[in-house]
């Protein structure tokens, strides 16, 4: 009597699946559900609220969803059984039809567009604006004299280049970016120890020209140096900060190197024809490899998923280092899973170009474990 019983429910259970599974669609596919809520206290916009995320909870099953379940026996006699559902789509896009109170409840009605996320790349993504400083120039004593010019033709070409870039806008001013050496060391800012292995430090912009919010700033400290004064070969090094003075922890930093072949410390070195050949050849060969590292770094941070973690910002309020430069919109959906909860919904209550308040739509998931929490968009990417 037990198998069969337990055939049965294996069966049920298969065809709920099969049912729940093959009723969402393949690719993004528009549906229209009802999110209800009860009203208490006379509470109309926390109930307005749940509502909404009970529609985007149904709307993301709708859209397919994940299936488990076990049963419970209890000597050898079948108890119970449990279905686990889990959304697998993502809600690309939604409208709010209606809503309103029906009763002791709140309705709200969306059209929802969901399903797997189209692979639209960082098309839809804003431009990043950079404003790329005043570069930092070292060059060594035993390197030869016309090396200072060609770092700062390699830095001008480079700049150029990277104008080149897709999702990337870059401007050159006068404005001094270098990091703040506060050590004492001799070496040239970005090169000493601390600053190559703890990460960004302290920046000193100037007053007159600072870096907007819509921005962020490119500092390039190069140096080269040369094994000896006879040396027939110059390694250039470039030290590059992505500096946004807005959202300091998204501050970023490369390092690369290049070696080139110069010509041999002969008398006929010291003549201006050959040293400008041989500034012009280094800063060309230099140009060509650094632009093209420096566009792919770019082009990841351009590119990278719109995520980042929360802080709190007051009860119930949170901030995230995204904003409208970003792509973000007041119609943006965060989403967070974990922290004692199986996903929060965050609509954006203030929106700047460097960052954004969050709220739960459900003020009961707003508690102070969310802090910390990643929390996604689907924007791109």
């Amino acid at each position: 009597m037990l198998p069969k019983i337990l055939s049965r429910q294996i069966g049920l259970l298969g065809a709920v699946m099969l049912f729940i599974l093959g009723s969402g669609p393949v690719f993004a596919d528009l549906v229209r559900v009802t999110g209800r809520a009860a009203v208490t206290d006379n509470n109309t916009d926390r109930a307005q609220r749940i509502a909404l995320e009970d529609a985007l909870y149904l709307a993301a099953l709708a859209g397919g969803a994940d299936v488990s379940g076990f049963s419970m026996a209890d000597n050898g006699v079948l108890t119970g059984e449990s279905i686990l559902l889990r959304p697998n789509s993502r809600i690309l896009d939604y409208s709010v039809v209606s809503q309103g109170r029906s009763g002791h409840h709140y309705e709200v009605v969306i059209d929802a567009y969901v399903g797997a996320a189209p692979a639209l790349g960082c098309a839809v993504r804003p431009a990043v604006h950079l404003i790329a400083g005043t570069p930092q120039i070292h060059v060594g004593q035993s390197a030869p004299l016309w090396a200072s010019e060609a770092l700062q033709m390699a830095h001008d070409a480079t700049i150029r280049g990277l104008g080149n870039t897709p999702q990337i806008q870059i401007s050159a001013r006068d404005i001094s970016l270098v990091v703040a050496d506060q050590s004492g060391s001799r070496l040239p800012a970005g090169f000493d120890y601390n600053s190559l292995t703890s990460g960004p430090a302290r920046v000193e912009t100037s007053r007159a020209n600072p870096i907007p919010d819509t921005a962020r700033g490119l500092h390039l400290s190069w140096q080269a140096t040369a094994p000896g004064l006879q040396a027939a070969t110059l390694t250039v090094t470039l030290h590059a900060r992505l500096l946004d003075p807005a959202a300091p922890g998204r501050a970023q930093q490369l390092s690369t190197n290049h070696v080139v072949a110069v010509s041999a410390n002969t008398p006929w070195r010291t003549i201006n024809v050959l040293a400008r050949k041989d500034a012009h050849e280094v800063a060309n060969s230099v140009a060509a490899q650094f632009s093209a590292e420096l566009a792919a770094w770019l082009g990841s941070y351009a590119c990278a998923p719109l995520q980042g973690y929360l802080t709190a910002a007051g009860t119930g309020r949170f901030r995230i280092d995204l904003g409208s430069r970003d792509g973000l919109t007041h119609q943006s959906l965060g989403f967070a899973e974990g922290r004692g909860q199986p996903w929060t919904v965050f609509r954006i209550v203030e929106l700047s170009p460097s960052h954004a308040i969050l709220s739960p739509l459900n003020a009961r998931r707003a508690g102070p474990q969310m802090a910390g929490a990643q929390v996604r968009f689907e924007i791109g990417g």
